[in-house]
């Protein structure tokens, strides 16, 4: 048990100091500047010994209000003199200078034996006693409080009235779903302060809520397991599709994913960001990586370098003589596609390094557009556009291919119309299957290849 130490001085410099080091010794130290507020402090807190400026206590003031409180009458009390002063040192007198001196008189303080007083404050960690564990016995002691605890992840607070939980907070979640969170954790501290119930947002009796709450994290843990083992991202392969006017519960969550997986999240991430409970969040994800609408893909593969660095001098040249005649530079790559994967090239692009991306990435409507700018060195620049080319979109080939150094279509989506607009506007079409062996849209290195190898295709190399 740490020794909690309160200093009394009206000269706030030294005081400070004092405290700062007394804390480094490991001290519980708190802190007041004139006696009515240390009465005030030591009788909520509770100190095993009192350091006081000999001057705050020159009439008696302090030690009289001391003893005056009967739970504070046989705590000690140290006085602090001025380390220049030639007075004879009293025996409570110490030098406020003598900081070994004072944290050896501290460390001599005898203790209050232990007491079951159902009242006192709890801390520990959870390694020790599991969070469900503490808040079983909080609940069969029926206390009021604030149970703070600090995880690696970020600290939160379950809040208790009479033995029931009231409400949880975690980082920037609420309610349950926070307090669900912080009984997954494995790892930190907790301090349990008593105190007046909290405003009461969480409803379910807390016996049941408990279970609940050990349900769900022995079933997140395992899909958490199944759906990222390698601490994998997340991207949608889709839009989200508009709502209609009478949408199921299900398919609200779904929308949602698919909305927030328009950039590349990670679990916890998107834990955060949905409303629903983790689970019903990690649930919705696997069936929708299941069903091919999410991929997913390392976090390692985020981003990814143009070209190796000897490569790169090579790749400039030819860029720099890509732009065609009557067309300023700029030169243009256009990579056609479905609009299903419209969504992965536009994010692959924009991991890739040395590209400046468009602000507007992923597209907000599926029109051709600029994916970003490939930024080469030595003034040479590419610019790289997406074209769906799903019949739908057909009416905007003619107004985006004219001018364009290459045409990279992926899947051969178009089919031979789209090869006809081509060479109606002399635009050379590359197949990306042609170009490299492997090609997933979402991943920046593979993406990377493709553009590399469309450059020197066109070049004529």
């Amino acid at each position: 048990m740490s020794r909690k130490v309160m200093i009394v001085d009206s000269d706030v410099d030294s005081l400070g100091a004092l405290a700062s080091a007394l804390r480094a010794r490991g001290l519980l130290v708190s802190i007041a500047s004139e006696v009515f507020d240390a009465v005030e402090q030591a009788y909520q807190k509770k100190p095993h010994i009192l350091l006081a400026a000999k001057e705050m206590d020159r009439d008696g003031d302090l030690s009289a209000a001391i003893a005056a409180v009967p739970s504070l009458s046989d705590m000690p009390l140290l006085y602090l003199v001025d380390p220049a002063s030639k007075k004879e040192l009293g025996p409570r007198d110490i030098k406020r200078t003598d900081v070994d001196r004072i944290a050896s008189h501290v460390l001599q303080v005898a203790l209050p034996e232990a007491t079951s007083d159902p009242q006192q404050e709890v801390r520990g960690n959870v390694q020790q006693m599991p969070l469900v564990d503490l808040l079983q016995l909080l609940t069969m002691n029926q206390r009021s409080g604030a149970l703070s605890v600090t995880t690696p992840g970020g600290s939160g607070e379950v809040r208790l009235a009479d033995g029931q939980i009231v409400d949880a907070i975690y980082r920037r979640l609420d309610g349950e779903k926070a307090l669900f969170r912080l009984l997954g954790a494995q790892e930190g501290q907790f301090a349990f302060v008593p105190g007046e119930g909290a405003a009461r947002r969480i409803l379910t009796p807390t016996n049941a809520l408990l279970m609940e709450a050990m349900r769900q994290i022995d079933e997140l843990r395992q899909l958490r397991r199944e759906i990222a083992p390698a601490s994998e991202v997340f991207l949608a392969d889709e839009p989200p599709s508009r709502p209609s006017r009478e949408i199921v519960e299900g398919e609200k969550l779904e929308r949602e994913l698919l909305t927030a997986l328009q950039v590349p999240r990670g679990l916890d991430e998107l834990c955060d960001e949905i409303a629903a409970s983790d689970l019903e969040t990690v649930t919705a994800l696997g069936k929708l990586v299941s069903a091919g609408r999410v991929h997913a893909m390392p976090l390692s593969s985020l981003t990814a370098p143009f070209a190796p660095e000897g490569q790169l001098s090579i790749l400039r040249a030819l860029v720099a003589r890509l732009t065609p005649k009557g067309f300023l530079p700029p030169p243009r790559v256009v990579i056609a596609a479905s609009l299903r994967r419209m969504l992965g090239l536009a994010h692959a692009v924009r991991y890739i390094e040395g590209v400046v991306a468009n602000s507007d990435i992923p597209p907000r409507a599926a029109l051709p557009r600029p994916f970003g700018t490939l930024r080469l060195g030595e003034g040479v620049e590419l610019s790289l556009v997406g074209l769906p080319i799903d019949d739908t979109f057909a009416p905007v080939w003619a107004l985006t291919l004219p001018g364009a150094a290459a045409v990279v279509r992926i899947d051969g989506a178009g089919g031979p119309a789209f090869e006809q607009c081509c060479e109606a506007v002399e635009v050379q079409l590359l197949e990306a299957e042609q170009l490299v062996t492997e090609l997933d849209v979402a991943m920046p290195s593979q993406v990377a290849a493709l553009v590399r190898a469309a450059i020197e295709t066109a070049a004529g190399v």
